[in-house]
Parts: structure tokens; C-alpha cells; sequence
């Protein structure tokens, strides 16, 4: 057993069946250093434990004694949120357990929280979630901050094609203290012995390369493994090599193999476990942090983050290149196999994922790798207080009713322009609803049966019991620790409490989630569209209009208020208290409501739906003062969607900038498009998209970018890109670098430039395609 008073981070756990019961097994780090290797605790000895309705005990104990079943049934009994009285029954094996519960029902028996597997529980019901301390031999909870090891994972192949497995060329692995580059090369005669020493080693065989990439993982024993799609592409491809060649993909600790399932969500994707590691997916780190990318492609993040990319020319058709290199380049083939190993590692670091995958497990209990399971993460946290309230919860499904919550509430918006419109925006609204509304599965439990003085009114028929709830206490803490996060100045741990308690309300609301029920989450999202509007209503009354509002937030025209950004203040401060006031004397309740004046643009420009008079939702740009100087900010326009080109872009950011300004918007629009007519824009109107699977598979519609793949694959036999850059000519989509006939810069004019300016020039009630024709003509 680890040593007493040292805390251990947890890096995973596991269960198997043993002849003396179920033994548990946890691998835990410490916090002295990253070269010491992670420690084993085992837990022997133990049980599995479900639950079975009280009122079919004498069905299921049939059934236990006609197949010779060996179980304990516990002591106590526990409700259902259904309202089904249970008693808790205990097998030695877990695959005991699962047989009998098949069995029964087959039979119509009913059963719940069996899918919690022993090690998860063991660790759930003592509250260790993340880490754990040791007092005389016993665990209780800590916080600590391991000095992990890890290794990034990345290998180069033939071209990729969907139940094919194609050759393995490469091997990259990079810790923070060691590269190698295992490359297979049967002549191994294509280095020279300068560019073989040190990082690169050649290797005769594909079994050869997957024998030295066991071996280097089993001798710097990460904690983590790291890389882009590592799971389904890396460590799936070297898997199946190693089947093809014989070779125990040995890569866990105790040199154990690899435990894959196919995820219940995507029956194409797999998920893995390694005893006594983690396998971290880059994609799925970033976006369990809230990173939001256009392209989740390495070479796209990178760029983004670190400013520097993938180490290969002939960026539209890479495939291409790293089979040239392959053939003719292998120390620059190795380069840049290592390169992408060691763009993850960087990755990581320079973006904090770490620190907020280590802080989100002290909050959720859940591995590292399981950092985005949002249901996953609320079971781990309710349930072990549920159980203490003396209930269980229901099983994904059983839930029936059906009624659909609505999302967020989006007001109707006044088109126009505006001087000095001021965002008022709720403080994490959904949470704060939840605290101050008394929000809870078991809390509606009780709601409902309690007299009305006892409980708080929902939505479609919901009551929430005054006293006796779990998630508002929950979400108390939560909050606390966060303002206290943001005091310390600990980012990856306010972002990590952030996101957990922003997903309690989707989970709710979620059919995969155990805890489902449409009344709790319309109680969030219904009072949350009651309180948009009567926060506008209270603002009219005011004096002042409100010409949007989305979610949790306001736009309010402060027309000609001589300081915008003291009214503001003082909207906010009267709202706060207007809503304190107005939930203690109208429901008994505390208020947890906090809206804060979050922005004052200086203009603002709210657009038309196109082609039509009414006002766009989540569309806008506004003039904003920032740091002394002012800045253009663009929601759910071109100059922020990927799928427009760089002309419309910049031409969008000059056009309002220039308004902004008080400048004449003609000449510009007057020079862009005689420069583009004159061909001087042509670097500029280039398409970019990525091809989501071959063109060739597209059949039933086929959209402007796989007709130009298609037409690349007829212009150059043998490309294999997974994006694709083209423009329109005259002649249709046609591909770069296959460009044959002259743009077709009417479409440009036409399905660009025009839509942009149209948007601003409305208002000024100016005609794009009449000052065009007019300024035209003066040049």
C-alpha cells in the first residue's frame, strides 16, 4: 500500500474477479516527480451491488436458487425516483452479477444501477474523486497536483481508406525528455549514418517497428498517451498490425494488453483502456475545454494556438508529399513524423489542457480521458448523496414522458443601426436558476407529494421541495469554489467548473441520461426565457429599448445617455436587486440571479435576415473600445465563418470599418470590385473546404467542392487530399492548381461582395448593385 499522508493523484482504475471475490486495483502518482514511476494499490475482496424491486424479491430469489446464483441481499430498503421500492443485492463476480441480471429480465424483473462497475463505486461512495490520501492505511479526499509523465503517439501510412489497413510506414514517439522516429525500411540504406544517429532508427520489418514501439513505452512508462485521433487511428492501425504480424500489443503497465469496446454512441468509433494509463485524444481534450476551432485538423489548431504547423510543403496534397518523402526524403520524412508527435506535446502544454483535465477529475471523479462525459460526470457526483437520502437512480430509458424542453430563449431583434448599445449579460444562468429555483431530480420527487407551502412551482407540472434537495447545494459549492478559483488566479480550474456547471442542465435534459426528465430541464430553460422577458419589461419601464436578446443577455440601446457605461452599472445593479426582491416577496427565495453590464459598443449594426425585413438572430458587429483603441467585433457573420472566402472576409472588415470611422463606404466598394473584375484579386476568391469522406461517395448531391475534387482526381490520378481548394469560373467549380478557365467574377460580385455591403447599405438607403453600376462608371 502507498504511503501514509502523501497525496495521490488517481491515473485509473480497474476490477477483475477473483476466486476470494473481486479484487480492485487503483495506479496512483504522486507529486514528487514525473521519473517516479506510478503505484499500484489493490483492493481485494470485494463486491458487486444493484438493486431489485422489494415487490419481485420472490421471482428474483426463484430465479437465484433454480441457477445456483450465490448473492447477499443487503440490508435496508431505498425508493426509486419513480417511485419503486428496492433492496441492494451483492455478488462476488462481477459476471455473476451480470448473468442473473440478464436472466431476470428476460423475465420482466427489474433492476437498477448495475451498470456501476466496483471500482467506480468503491471510489464514488467514499467522495475520491480525482485524488486520495492515506491516514492510518485508510483513503479520504484531497486535491493534489501529480507530477505526470506522457507520451505523444503519432505514425505515418499509406493513404487511409475505410476497411483497408494500409502499410505502416512510421513510428513517432516524443516524451518531454526523449524522441525516436522508428522507420521502416527493408534496403535500410537511405541514411546516411549521420542522419541514422540519435532520434531516427531505421527498422527492417513492420514487426520489428511495433516490437521497438512496445518496448518504448514500456520503458518510459507514461502515465498518459497523447495524440490527434490516437485512439481510432494510431493505436487502432498499430493494433491491427500487430494481430496481422503476431506481436502482443503490450502497452499497459505489467506489460498488459489493450481492454477496446466499441463506444455505445458511434458504433464505428472505439474507446480503450490501459491498466495504469490514459489515452488522451487531442480533438476530444480540446473540446472537453471549451476550444472551439472551425477545422479541428492538427495542422489547423497548431497554426491557432502554437503559430507554427505540420513540417511539409505542397500543403494541398500532403498525402502526396509524405509518399514522395517516403521514397526519396526519409530523414525529411522522419522530421516530419516527429514533428506532428511533438505538435500534441506542445499542444498540451501551451494551452493549459493538463492542468484543467487534472482539476476537471477532482471535480467529476471521472479519468482524465473521460474529461467530456457529462452524464457520466453527474451520476458521479449525485449518486453517492442520492443514496445517502435513501433513493437510487432510475436506468437510462425508463423515464417515458416525452414532452420536448425548449433550448434557450432568443428574442425577435430591431434590425437597424444603433449608437451606445450596452450587453447585459446573466452570470452562468442555468446554474443560477438551478440554485435559486430549487432545480433537482430529488427534489421533484419530493415536490410532488409535499404540500404546496413546501415546494416551489416549476414548468409542465413541476414542484420542487423547499428543503430536501442535492444539485442547488451542489451547485453552491461549485460556485464558491470558482470565485475563489478566479481569486487564485487558477484558470484551468474556474474553466473546469465553468463547463461542469454548465452541463448539468443538458444533462437533464438529455434522453442518454439516467436522470432524465423533460419537467426539469423546461424548469430551467422556460424560467430562463421568463426571466429574459421580464428583464426587458423592467428595462422598457426604464425608458430604454431593447432590440435583442439571446439566452442570458440583453441589448439595450442607450440612445443618447451622455454616460453609457454608468448606465450600465446602474441597469445592473437595479435589475439585481428588482430580482431580489421580487423572488423573496412573490416565492420565499434567495436570489442567485447576477447580471453584469459585460459591454458597451459604441455603434452596433443588427442585420435583416437576407431577403427579408425581419431582424437576423445571433448575427451582429459592433465598434467596441478596447485596450485605447477600437476593434471591430463580428457574431455569425462572414468575416468569421470558414466557409467564406478571404475576399468577402476582408472586404467585410474594411466595409465596417471604415462606417465605424465615418468614412464613405463608396470608394471602397467602387475599388474592390473593378480590382476583382480587373483580376487582381484572384488570390483572394479561392474556396477552401474539407472533403468528410471520398468524392467519389458523394452520389445523390454533389456540392461545388466535390465537384472540383472530382475534377482534380481527372487532372491528377493518384490524389488523395482531404481538402480542397477551388474557385468559380466561368466554367464551373474548378480545382486549385487545375484552373483552366477565366473566374467567373460575376458570382464573386453577385454571392459575395453584394450580400455584405447590402447588409450596411439598407440602412443608409443605398442600393449595392445601383452604386456599383455608378461608380463604375467614373473609373
Amino acid at each position: 500500500m502507498p504511503a501514509d499522508h502523501s497525496p495521490f493523484f488517481i491515473v485509473s482504475h480497474h476490477w477483475h474477479d477473483s476466486a476470494e471475490g473481486i479484487e480492485l486495483r487503483f495506479w496512483l502518482k504522486g507529486e514528487q516527480s514525473s521519473q517516479q514511476s506510478a503505484q499500484l494499490w489493490r483492493v481485494p475482496k470485494q463486491e458487486s451491488v444493484c438493486f431489485v424491486a422489494v415487490a419481485q424479491l420472490s421471482a428474483w430469489q426463484q430465479l437465484w436458487q433454480s441457477r445456483r446464483f450465490q448473492v447477499r441481499i443487503g440490508q435496508g430498503e431505498f425508493n426509486t425516483l419513480l417511485g419503486d421500492v428496492a433492496l441492494p443485492v451483492y455478488s462476488t463476480a462481477v459476471s455473476q452479477q451480470r448473468r442473473w441480471v440478464k436472466e431476470g429480465r428476460k423475465q420482466g424483473l427489474q433492476v437498477w444501477e448495475d451498470d456501476i462497475m466496483p471500482a467506480e463505486r468503491y471510489l464514488m461512495e467514499r467522495f475520491l474523486f480525482g485524488s486520495l490520501v492515506f491516514e492510518a492505511g485508510k483513503p479520504r479526499p484531497i486535491r493534489s497536483k501529480p507530477a505526470l509523465t506522457r507520451l505523444s503517439i503519432d505514425i505515418e501510412t499509406q493513404w487511409y481508406q475505410p476497411g483497408i489497413l494500409p502499410d505502416l510506414y512510421s513510428v513517432a514517439l516524443a516524451t518531454d525528455h526523449e524522441q525516436l522516429v522508428l522507420v521502416i525500411d527493408a534496403q535500410q540504406a537511405r541514411l546516411t549514418e549521420d542522419q541514422q544517429a540519435g532520434m531516427v532508427q531505421l527498422v527492417a520489418s513492420v514487426k520489428e517497428c511495433l516490437e521497438q514501439t512496445v518496448a518504448f513505452i514500456q520503458r518510459t512508462d507514461p502515465d498518459c498517451i497523447i495524440g490527434w485521433n490516437v485512439i481510432d487511428f494510431d493505436l487502432q492501425i498499430l493494433q491491427q498490425h500487430c494481430d496481422r504480424h503476431k506481436v502482443e500489443f503490450a502497452i499497459g503497465r505489467q506489460h498488459s494488453l489493450p481492454n477496446w469496446r466499441k463506444r455505445a454512441d458511434q458504433t464505428e468509433r472505439y474507446a480503450i483502456e490501459l491498466e495504469g494509463r490514459q489515452v488522451i485524444d487531442g480533438p476530444g481534450a480540446f473540446r472537453s475545454a471549451a476550444w472551439f476551432f472551425d477545422d479541428f485538423s492538427l495542422e489547423n489548431v497548431a497554426q491557432s494556438v502554437l503559430k507554427r504547423g505540420k513540417k511539409i510543403e505542397h500543403a494541398d496534397d500532403r498525402v502526396a508529399e509524405i509518399e514522395r518523402l517516403y521514397r526519396e526524403d526519409l530523414a525529411a520524412f522522419a522530421h516530419y513524423n516527429l514533428e506532428d508527435a511533438q505538435l500534441v506535446l506542445d499542444l498540451f502544454e501551451q494551452a493549459g489542457l493538463w492542468q484543467f483535465l487534472v482539476e476537471r477529475s477532482h471535480l467529476t471523479g471521472l479519468p482524465m480521458a473521460r474529461a467530456g462525459g457529462s452524464s457520466a460526470a453527474f451520476n458521479t457526483v449525485y449518486l453517492p448523496r442520492l443514496h445517502r437520502q435513501g433513493f437510487i437512480a432510475n436506468h437510462v430509458g425508463e423515464q417515458t414522458l416525452q414532452t420536448a424542453s425548449p433550448g434557450g430563449f432568443v428574442m425577435e431583434s430591431q434590425p437597424g443601426i444603433y449608437n451606445n448599445l450596452l450587453v447585459l449579460d446573466f452570470k452562468s444562468l442555468y446554474p443560477s436558476i438551478i440554485r435559486t429555483f430549487l432545480v433537482d431530480p430529488l427534489g421533484l420527487n419530493l415536490g410532488l407529494k409535499a404540500p404546496e407551502a413546501d415546494s416551489v412551482e416549476g414548468f409542465l407540472g413541476a414542484r420542487f421541495h423547499r428543503q430536501q434537495h442535492i444539485l442547488p447545494a451542489l451547485i453552491d459549492g461549485l460556485w464558491q469554489a470558482r470565485d475563489e478559483a478566479k481569486a487564485q488566479q487558477n484558470a484551468p480550474l474556474s474553466q473546469a467548473i465553468k463547463i461542469i456547471m454548465n452541463s448539468f442542465y443538458g444533462v437533464l435534459g438529455s434522453h442518454l441520461c439516467r436522470f432524465f426528465d423533460p419537467r426539469l430541464a423546461s424548469s430551467i430553460t422556460m424560467r430562463g426565457h421568463q426571466i429574459l422577458q421580464q428583464t426587458r419589461e423592467f428595462i422598457e419601464q426604464e425608458g430604454y429599448a431593447v432590440i435583442y436578446g439571446d439566452t442570458d443577455s440583453v441589448f439595450v440601446h442607450a440612445a443618447e445617455h451622455p454616460d453609457p457605461m454608468q448606465l450600465g452599472k446602474e441597469l445592473a445593479v437595479k435589475l439585481n436587486h428588482w430580482w431580489q426582491q421580487r423572488l423573496l416577496n412573490e416565492h420565499g427565495l434567495t436570489s442567485y440571479l447576477e447580471i453584469e453590464f459585460e459591454t458597451h459598443y459604441q455603434q452596433f449594426v443588427m442585420p435583416t435576415i437576407r431577403g427579408s425585413e425581419k431582424g437576423s438572430k445571433k448575427r451582429y458587429a459592433g465598434w467596441l473600445k478596447k485596450d485605447d483603441d477600437f476593434t471591430v467585433v463580428f457574431k455569425g457573420l462572414e468575416a468569421v465563418r470558414s466557409d467564406w472566402t478571404p475576399l468577402a472576409k476582408q472586404f467585410q472588415q474594411q466595409l465596417y470599418r471604415l462606417y465605424f470611422q465615418g468614412q464613405d463606404l463608396r470608394p471602397l466598394i467602387a475599388q474592390t470590385v473593378a480590382q476583382l473584375k480587373a483580376g487582381e484579386l484572384d488570390d483572394q476568391i479561392i474556396y477552401k473546404k474539407t472533403l468528410r469522406r471520398r468524392p467519389e461517395q458523394y452520389e445523390k448531391n454533389r456540392p461545388p467542392h466535390v465537384q472540383a475534387a472530382l475534377l482534380r482526381q481527372r487532372m491528377q490520378p493518384g490524389w488523395q487530399g482531404r481538402k480542397i481548394e477551388y474557385i468559380a469560373t466561368v466554367e464551373g467549380w474548378q480545382p486549385i492548381p487545375f484552373v483552366s478557365a477565366k473566374p467567373d467574377y460575376h458570382h464573386y460580385i453577385e454571392k459575395q461582395l453584394g450580400p455584405i455591403a447590402q447588409a450596411l447599405l439598407q440602412f443608409l438607403g443605398q442600393d449595392f448593385d445601383a452604386l456599383i453600376d455608378e461608380q463604375l462608371s467614373l473609373f
